[in-house]
């Protein structure tokens, strides 16, 4: 790579991480048109980034998040294996290729490799993005074996960790709620629920416009009767920013709606 080329990769990169920050700032604002226009064309600057030789960890990082949030995933995980073979990154570096990588695997039904990856990275420390995200994937593992003391386990030392933690309280919100499925009908079953019940207010309280938990919450609502409190949730759903990441769609949502009326 030539100096030029360097310097116009730097700039690409640069550029792209600008507009992938505002991108967010306009999803956070409920203004998810405005917000997809600058994904794109930070998706396109760090591609050029990418092409023209950029290795700097920090845009290559921010290039393969929005890959991910895009559904780009093959894409995406050949990127961050390009990347392990940097012999320049640091421990730090390191750290969040092993927690995207997860993210990856996740989101292409490795499971069980993603939470042997982000354990890897669990090793060199533990975070709020270790505890909520492999919070997330011992709850699917729990929903997919029925096994669930496991993943009640991990999410209580999250919750101890951080008991305001939107994405930790959804977790334990949806693991009682699977336990309470799986409990059939009786006290126990209402137990959970109400368990449920309680994560979920909690969680929507600490983050309100958190797309799982609105869902998930809203329609705890409408199976108990309350249609005006799943609609109230349910109004915001247009001027959110739905990501491939996300376990629950657009379509999901408007679903659901359709369902409260």
């Amino acid at each position: 790579m030539g100096l030029f080329d360097a310097a116009k990769a730097a700039v690409s990169g640069n550029r792209a991480y600008r507009l992938h920050v505002d991108a967010n700032k306009l999803a956070n604002e409920g203004k998810p048109a405005e917000a997809r226009a600058k994904y794109q064309e930070a998706l396109r600057l760090y591609e050029e980034s990418d092409r023209l030789g950029n290795a700097a960890p920090n845009i290559m990082q921010g290039y393969a998040l929005l890959l991910l949030r895009e559904g780009q995933f093959d894409k995406a995980k050949a990127l961050l294996e390009r990347m392990a073979r940097n012999k320049a990154l640091s421990k730090d570096d390191w750290f969040q290729l092993r927690l995207q990588y997860s993210v990856c695997l996740w989101c292409v039904g490795e499971l069980d490799k993603a939470i042997e990856t982000i354990g890897r990275a669990a090793e060199y420390k533990m975070n709020g993005s270790i505890y909520s995200t492999l919070g997330m994937y011992w709850v699917d593992k729990a929903k997919q074996t029925g096994d669930f003391q496991a993943a009640l386990d991990f999410n209580n030392q999250a919750l101890e960790y951080d008991d305001e933690d939107a994405a930790t309280l959804d977790s334990l919100g949806q693991l009682y709620e699977a336990m309470a499925e799986a409990e059939g009908d009786g006290e126990g079953a209402a137990a959970y629920r109400a368990q449920a019940l309680d994560f979920y207010q909690r969680a929507h309280k600490a983050r309100p416009r958190q797309i799982t938990t609105l869902y998930y919450l809203a329609r705890m609502y409408h199976r108990d009767g309350d249609d005006a409190r799943a609609r109230k949730l349910l109004s915001v759903k247009d001027s959110l920013y739905y990501t491939a990441i996300c376990p629950v769609t657009k379509d999901m949502m408007d679903e659901l709606a359709r369902e409260v009326g």
